[in-house]
Order: structure tokens, then sequence, then C-alpha cells
């Protein structure tokens, strides 16, 4: 079944059957500080977290509040689309958040022009700016104490590296420059193995099947099996391991 709401200045989508125990839905603001915490909480003693906030046991906020800047930021973003899992209603379960994914829609084609065509208004554009000269300001006057901010150099380093390895080098902007790419897929460690994260990654696989372009992540230990179940290949890893094995960039390609 699919629904429609309105929504002010963009529309929701909503995907479900009734056996559904959950179901998918756009995210809404609202969704914001929930999804954020789920994503500092499953992520608060991660390796890579664990490496960039050395000081996250002291400031929890502070991790769960770039969590919220990075989330909302890209949710203003007109090339990304967000999803939810939230318990069906029909269940009479509580309706908050279970899990959420994030994506971004690459490229210059046609299908990219329509969604960011579909996704910008006037109002989108002040509500950017008003947030990324509020996350400016806030940066100032509070900045995020649990970071190391030179752990934090290197690792964008090293993903600029793999950047221009894997994506952005002219040949491979011919190839797969015109991609979705999974910014961010966290459920809950209340609810995984409940084939939460295959639905949420099955709303851009099934977008990116329609258009024709392959989808690009960067997958952590513990996600790629879901992705290789899913038909990802795994391109290569990491520039920089922490001294894991296991992981790093994949692509799935529509048959």
């Amino acid at each position: 079944m699919l629904v429609l709401l309105g929504l002010d200045w963009e529309y929701e989508v909503i995907t479900s059957t009734v056996a559904d125990e959950y179901l998918i839905r756009r995210i809404q603001p609202s969704d914001i500080p929930i999804i954020a915490q789920i994503a500092a909480t499953e992520y608060f003693d991660s390796e890579l977290n664990s490496y960039l906030c050395p000081h996250r046991h002291e400031y929890p906020d502070h991790v769960t509040r770039r969590f919220i800047q990075m989330i909302h930021g890209r949710y203003l973003n007109p090339r990304s689309i967000g999803f939810v899992a939230i318990a069906n209603p029909g269940s009479g379960s509580d309706q908050t958040p279970m899990g959420y994914a994030q994506f971004i829609r690459l490229g210059e084609d046609a299908s990219a022009r329509e969604l960011i065509s579909s996704q910008s208004s006037l109002f989108r554009t002040l509500e950017t700016w008003w947030f990324k000269s509020y996350t400016m300001v806030l940066r100032i006057i509070s900045p995020d104490r649990s970071l190391d901010h030179k752990a934090l150099s290197t690792f964008l380093a090293s993903c600029k590296k793999d950047e221009e390895i894997y994506w952005e080098n002219p040949d491979m902007k011919i190839k797969y420059g015109n991609r979705w790419h999974a910014q961010s897929v966290v459920v809950s460690s209340k609810y995984q193995r409940k084939g939460i994260g295959r639905r949420l990654m099955h709303e851009a696989l099934s977008r990116a099947r329609s258009e024709g372009v392959p989808v690009g992540l960067e997958a952590s230990i513990d996600g790629e099996q879901l992705y290789r179940s899913l038909g990802f290949v795994l391109r290569g890893s990491f520039s920089m391991t922490l001294g894991l094995s296991g992981g790093g960039i994949m692509m799935w390609v529509p048959e």
C-alpha cells in the first residue's frame, strides 16, 4: 500500500502491508533527535567512534548533538531522502522510530535533476541557511569536546583518498557518477535481526533499479554481511582500517 501525506513543502511516502509488524516512512523533522540518539547509542563504542571521540564518556551529549547536526544537514539536502522504520499503526504499538536510513542521489542525469527540483523550495533554502548559520555559531560558542580534532582530520583525509580511488576520479565518475549512495543505515539494537535494515535498503535499491543506476556505500564489518546478502560486492578495503579486517567500499549494480 502506498500513502501520500501532505507535509507543507514536501511529501512523505509510507510503504506497508497489513501483515507487517512495522512500516517504512519518510523522515520527519520531529524524528531527527530520536534517530540521532539511536545512532549515537549504536556507534558510541564502535572502533571508529572510539578513535574519533576519545572524550565521549565525558561529553556524551556532544556525541548526540553531532549526529543531530549530521542527520539534519542531510535531511535538508535536496539530493537526499531519508526513511524511518516504525511499528505498524494497526498494532497499537509505540510509533517511535526503530531505525533509519539516509541516501543521497549523486550525478546530473534526468532522475537526479528531477529529485532536486521536487525537493527544492524557497522555504527549504531559507531553512538550510538558518541551519548552517546556527550550526556554525554553535560550534564556535560550544565546540564538540568529545572529538579529537587531529584524529578527525586524519579520518577525513582517508575518506577523501577512498573517494578519489573508488568514486571521484575521472574514470569512476564516468562509470558511477550517477548513483544512489547510502549515507547511514542504523537500526536500534532492540530491533535488529527483524529485517528492518533490509527493508530500509530496499527503498534505495528500488529507486536505483527503476533509474538504472548503481548504489554505493561504505560498510562496517557488521554491515558487510547484510549488504552482501542484498547483492552488493566489495570494491576494496578502507585506506584507514584502524587495525580491523573487514568492511570497506561496496557497490550494487541493477541487473
